[in-house]
């Protein structure tokens, strides 16, 4: 977003603005991520400041919860959530409680399943059982609402769970007790700053991605834009199946975790993409590397998955390696391209920093979900949003620092085909500009050529001075501009010498126009300058069974722009004659 509004900037206001904005680059970026950070601190702080409940709707019974092994005797009592030890897969877990004697208005239970199946029974009788269309497949997880009976209060609340794989077995996560309308205000204040933050990468992405389509349909490409665009698209999609909030939009728990980990799985492979493509550091062959084995991991996940070989968990160890390892060569890489690279690089590769230790205590976190408060599940979503903050700053500096030098190769390049003193092609532009209607002459109607010469430059040159022959230039090129321009191309291609190549036109337009820069230089010369204008003029055209190419028109071009040259010699010398007598 910030490249579109520099690259704005440019097209409305030019080059000067460029160099004055760049000394302020820092500053504005500063500015800017301040703002963003203070707009999400405030959005984040005021999540669950003010509650909208009129009074107590609901309670978590955390406590007083007798927990056995339907296949044992052996019964403890825990806090919820929890995990009883000694789980395998398919083994049934037995919770048992009491619910307060307490009421509530349209009182429901909420219970949340982690891959598991579940039965929940109230006083001895059955009123909610949740079994997967395929017992032996993860069901994913979610939230139940089982709605409660009159004369609830006091009651003995059963709650049965098993899970097909080995790591749920045995987790109890919350209960509460209370109004529908309470548990959803609940689960929002608990993960709408995760949903929020997904979003809005979401939202980012597609912004990016609708950034690269513009410049891809309008004839530039820049595929690092494209590659930039899909991990954060991927990233946010896999926040979002993250965030408990989503499962009260879909209540399709296996559809929220099919997208969870492909998303995570595929996430990588554009940002080294990206890496490669913009940057290409030191160990772009190690990270090349990578790209092909997370795609492999991805294909072969998935493909076993569908098949009903395994359980996407049964490849998230495989995952967590393959993105440590990458996560090492990319580090070494950052800090390798930060000693030896310019600002934007460094600033980029202090996000990939910043961002891999997000992710190592993501991972953290998915295998030791005891260690302290600081390793939150929105760790990964704020180191996102840094690496984010520092990329689009580091390509904004980028922007700053390659549109200066196209600016300053287009200049070269102006400079090399423009003849500076009457802004008209050079001689090496009609050059190419012939050999390019030779190669296809065959494409137009016709081709013409008119060969201009300012007769007597040496002598205004001698007389007045070389300041006064470059206004004989102007002036001459400034009315041969006047009549010849709007009929093809003018090109100077020697001191005083002009030619104009007009194609598909009839030549007796060329020769009205002609006529009319003969009055022009008549009425010119009327005004008493210090020098008389006059211009020999010759004209040609492409003959196809004549003339070879545009050679041969040229040579017969510039044979009867010298016939008129010495027809307006003689002139000359005549008139002089007639004004000594």
């Amino acid at each position: 977003m910030l490249s579109l509004l520099f690259l704005y900037i440019f097209d409305e206001v030019g080059f000067r603005v460029i160099m004055l904005s760049k000394n302020r680059i820092a500053a504005l970026l500063s500015a800017l991520a301040a703002l963003f950070v203070i707009v999400a601190i405030i959005i984040i702080s005021s999540v669950g400041s003010v509650n909208p409940i009129s009074k107590d709707e609901s309670l978590t019974i955390s406590h007083g919860w007798t927990c056995s092994w339907v296949d044992s005797d052996d019964t403890i009592t825990i806090s919820l959530p929890g995990t009883v030890a000694d789980g395998y897969a398919g083994r049934t877990l037995h919770l048992t409680n009491t619910l307060p004697v307490r009421f509530f208005d349209r009182p429901s239970l909420m219970i949340r399943t982690s891959e598991q199946r579940a039965a929940v029974h109230l006083n001895g009788i059955p009123i909610y059982e949740f079994v997967p269309g395929d017992p032996q497949r993860a069901p994913g997880s979610m939230y139940h609402f089982i709605s409660l009976p009159s004369g609830y209060e006091g009651g003995r609340l059963d709650i049965f769970l098993s899970s097909p794989l080995n790591q749920f077995s045995g987790v109890a996560n919350e209960v509460r007790i209370g109004s529908i309308t309470a548990h959803i205000l609940y689960i929002l204040k608990q993960g709408s700053i995760g949903l929020f933050l997904a979003v809005v990468a979401i939202m980012l992405g597609f912004i990016m991605l609708a950034f690269y389509l513009s410049m891809y349909f309008s004839g530039s490409r820049h595929p690092s834009i494209l590659y930039l665009a899909l991990f954060v698209i991927l990233s946010g999609c896999w926040m979002c199946s993250e965030s408990r909030a989503l499962e009260l939009f879909i209540r399709n728990p296996m559809l929220i975790m099919c997208i969870a980990f492909m998303s995570q799985y595929l996430a990588p492979i554009p940002l080294l993409s990206f890496v490669i493509d913009t940057y290409r550091p030191k160990y772009s062959h190690w990270l090349k590397r990578f790209q092909y084995i997370f795609a492999a991991h991805f294909f072969a996940s998935s493909i076993l998955y569908m098949l009903g070989r395994i359980e996407f968990y049964d490849t998230a160890i495989l995952y967590h390696s393959l993105l440590a390892c990458s996560i090492v060569i990319l580090v070494l890489t950052a800090f390798t391209e930060m000693r030896r690279s310019n600002k934007s690089v460094r600033l980029f590769f202090l996000g990939c920093i910043l961002l891999s230790i997000s992710i190592c205590a993501d991972i953290l976190r998915y295998y030791f979900r005891t260690l302290p408060w600081v390793v939150k599940p929105v760790i990964y979503q704020y180191g996102l949003f840094i690496f984010m903050i520092a990329t689009v700053a580091a390509l904004a500096h980028n922007t700053f620092i390659t549109r200066e030098e196209k600016i300053g190769h287009d200049i070269l390049m102006s400079l090399a085909f423009t003849d500076t003193l009457t802004g008209f092609k050079n001689r090496r532009s009609f050059d190419e500009r012939i050999a390019a209607i030779n190669e296809r002459l065959d494409a137009y109607s016709s081709v013409h050529m008119v060969i201009l010469d300012i007769n007597g430059l040496k002598n205004v040159n001698d007389t007045f001075g070389h300041r006064e022959g470059d206004q004989l230039i102007v002036q001459g090129a400034r009315l041969i501009k006047e009549t010849l321009g709007q009929l093809g191309e003018i090109f100077r291609i020697g001191g005083d010498e002009f030619v104009v190549l007009s194609t598909n036109i009839e030549p007796y337009f060329i020769q009205v126009e002609l006529d009319t820069l003969n009055k022009k230089i008549s009425a010119f010369n009327e005004s008493a300058p210090t020098f008389e204008l006059s211009i020999a003029y010759g004209l040609a055209s492409f003959i196809k069974d004549h003339d070879k190419d545009l050679h041969d028109v040229f040579e017969r071009a510039d044979k009867s722009m010298y016939i008129c040259k010495e027809n307006q010699k003689g002139l000359h010398q005549a008139n002089n004659k007639n004004k000594l007598y």
